[in-house]
């Protein structure tokens, strides 16, 4: 058998036929019957006699029924934990907005699929990004070298020349990610030399304070000292310099 055609009932009530090649993926027929009904296919599954076929490895062709329905596809826990994480970013609620990505990357490490390294490169990416915004740059780098592993392999998952689109576009999502890790790494370097400025502010403004003190210490007892014997002066000292300055004036004449 070199090929089967399927019949596959689609929700706007028309069938479409698809042809199964021997290797070929069920998950492509299923993105092609999508684009001809205008619908993500994200969003649905393909059902053979009720039972959800695995979309992710190639069909050998073997009992397959050649009747099929497009219906939508259940969201998978790990599919709301994303979504509740994107709501809750948005809204400022950056506690349950990682809770929840965090929730989603354990589910994702138990999936044995061949997306299952590219949801982990996503998911933690929006980690790093969450990271990032409550300012926790060290954590945010950690989740960013995260991604850049599960994207490392996911690219090494897509082998083959049927995969060389997808390898390419696993490919181009490598620099957008480093490039936040550069950044989130900066603004650790940022943080530690601000407060070493802070440090060195506060210790130069706490030195010339001392020294200031000290010099206002040492002149003033200067002036003081003066006014203090002006002020302290003996009476008869006085008098006796009055006396002698009007002898002089006396004698002059």
């Amino acid at each position: 058998m070199s090929k089967i055609t399927i019949n596959i009932l689609c929700p706007s009530g028309h069938r479409r036929k698809a042809q199964l090649m021997p290797n070929n993926s069920l998950f492509q027929v299923l993105e092609d019957m999508c684009n001809q009904e205008n619908l993500d296919s994200s969003e649905w599954a393909l059902m053979y006699q009720h039972k959800k076929c695995d979309l992710t490895i190639p069909w050998r062709l073997q009992n397959i029924p050649t009747n099929a329905t497009l219906e939508m596809s259940k969201l998978e826990d790990r599919d709301i934990h994303v979504m509740l994480a994107d709501i809750c970013n948005e809204n400022g609620d950056h506690e349950n907005a990682l809770s929840n990505v965090l929730k989603a990357i354990d589910l994702q490490e138990t999936i044995n699929e061949q997306q299952r390294y590219r949801l982990l490169a996503e998911s933690y990416y929006k980690l790093g990004l969450i990271y990032e915004l409550i300012n926790k740059f060290t954590e945010a780098v950690d989740s960013f070298d995260k991604a850049i592993i599960a994207l490392g392999k996911a690219i090494e998952q897509a082998n083959g020349d049927d995969k060389e689109s997808e390898r390419e576009e696993l490919k181009s999502l490598l620099p957008a990610i480093e490039l936040k890790r550069n950044d989130a790494q900066a603004s650790i370097a940022d943080k530690h030399l601000i407060a070493q400025a802070r440090n060195i502010i506060t210790g130069t403004n706490g030195a010339n304070n001392n020294h200031t003190t000290d010099n206002s210490t040492a002149e003033a007892p200067v002036k003081d000292l003066t006014l203090t014997i002006r002020h302290k002066r003996p009476a008869t000292e006085s008098q006796n310099t009055d006396d002698e300055n009007k002898k002089a004036k006396t004698e002059e004449n």
